[in-house]
């Protein structure tokens, strides 16, 4: 992961938001997760809050292909459990996410994590063979991070799985900073619904590559 300081101004944030407003209630670009978790809303290529995902994306990819980007405005209602993107499913070379946060609340962040998966098949084939009891704790970032939401020891529930897992580092909300990371990294969100004050929390997220499946939007169902 590398995380980028005051890179986005609020003009841009402001496009973001504008973009949301103007197409929330657009039907055909409106993905309800079947989880629950959210509702992404497409960034289309021509408009103008898709100008400004193309100037982000080629100070770091300056080749990349509008085709190769996808972007949507994120509204989540609930928190993301532990997974990997499905943009990187099955791919042939590397693809990358970005995650750029419409809020200033450190309380609201992404631990990433250093193990990477091709999907989340291979995911959870990883979560339920998992050994808590011969393995050994590499960090302690579900003290640090609200974490309940993720996978745990059903024997010892107060032992979260991405405490026995290499940790990268944890990215806090603040308006202006982004995160770019590899989508097949495995990553979670915190448990922002602790906080009564948050119904919801949004944001922007990219992909950016060739992606071999249509993992990160496979349908679009009406509101």
């Amino acid at each position: 992961m590398e995380v980028f300081r005051d890179a986005i101004s609020l003009n841009t944030i402001n496009v973001f938001r504008k973009h949301y407003q103007k197409y929330s209630t657009e039907k055909s670009i409106n993905l309800i997760q079947p989880e629950n978790i959210d509702i992404r809303t497409l960034i289309k290529e021509e408009s103008d809050a898709f100008a400004e995902i193309k100037k982000i994306c080629h100070k770091h990819f300056p080749g990349v292909k509008n085709s190769e980007i996808y972007a949507n405005y994120q509204r989540q209602s609930n928190p993301t459990f532990l997974h990997v993107d499905g943009f990187g499913t099955d791919r042939t070379d590397k693809t990358w996410t970005i995650i750029i946060p419409m809020h200033t609340d450190e309380r609201l962040s992404v631990v990433l994590l250093k193990n990477y998966f091709n999907s989340n098949e291979d995911l959870k084939k990883f979560v339920m063979e998992f050994d808590y009891e011969k393995s050994m704790k590499k960090n302690d970032v579900s003290k640090q991070v609200p974490l309940t939401h993720t996978a745990n020891n059903w024997k010892k529930t107060d032992q979260y799985l991405v405490d026995y897992m290499d940790l990268d580092g944890v990215f806090k909300y603040r308006i202006g900073d982004y995160v770019l990371f590899d989508t097949n990294q495995a990553h979670a969100s915190s448990n922002f619904k602790i906080y009564p004050e948050y119904a919801h929390k949004d944001l922007v997220q990219i992909h950016i590559g060739k992606s071999q499946s249509m993992g990160h939007a496979p349908y679009y169902v009406k509101k």
